[in-house]
């Protein structure tokens, strides 16, 4: 077992400046009015925690059957289904296991080792995708 078997992954919710807590916040409801069919002119310093879109987006998230097409770019997908479980924090292999099971019938193969799953973790910075439970330096990862 390697460290990376036990270093687990979320979307960063805490400790956000507020600038990024804005732009996630921003990042989640216009996922919201996506599925919805929506389009308000929402108010930037009116946005909620970022939290409440998350769980809004994840329960629209559970009612889809579309959610994680095998079409989705990787890092895109990485993102969803973080939404999708609640946010709640998983390894590189249980990240590998949920996307081979979503997507073993696909068309469209691709690279989703944990070796290509580290390189697009270690290298996604709009998702705000990050170790689980501490603080961290990138260019400290192991990968």
């Amino acid at each position: 077992m390697n460290s990376n078997d036990k270093i687990k992954y979320s979307i960063k919710l805490n400790n956000l400046d507020n600038n990024d807590k804005k732009s996630l916040g921003l990042l989640l409801h216009t996922r919201i009015q996506e599925i919805e069919n929506k389009k308000d002119d929402l108010d930037f310093n009116k946005l909620e925690d970022p939290q409440i879109y998350l769980e809004k987006l994840s329960n629209l998230y559970k009612k889809s059957s579309s959610f994680l097409e095998p079409k989705t770019p990787v890092k895109e997908a990485l993102f969803r289904l973080f939404i999708f479980n609640g946010n709640k924090p998983l390894t590189l292999k249980q990240i590998n296991k949920n996307l081979t099971e979503n997507w073993e019938m696909s068309q469209f193969p691709r690279d989703i080792s944990i070796e290509k799953l580290a390189s697009v973790i270690n290298n996604i910075s709009d998702y705000y995708i990050h170790p689980y439970g501490r603080k961290f330096n990138k260019s400290s990862l192991p990968f």
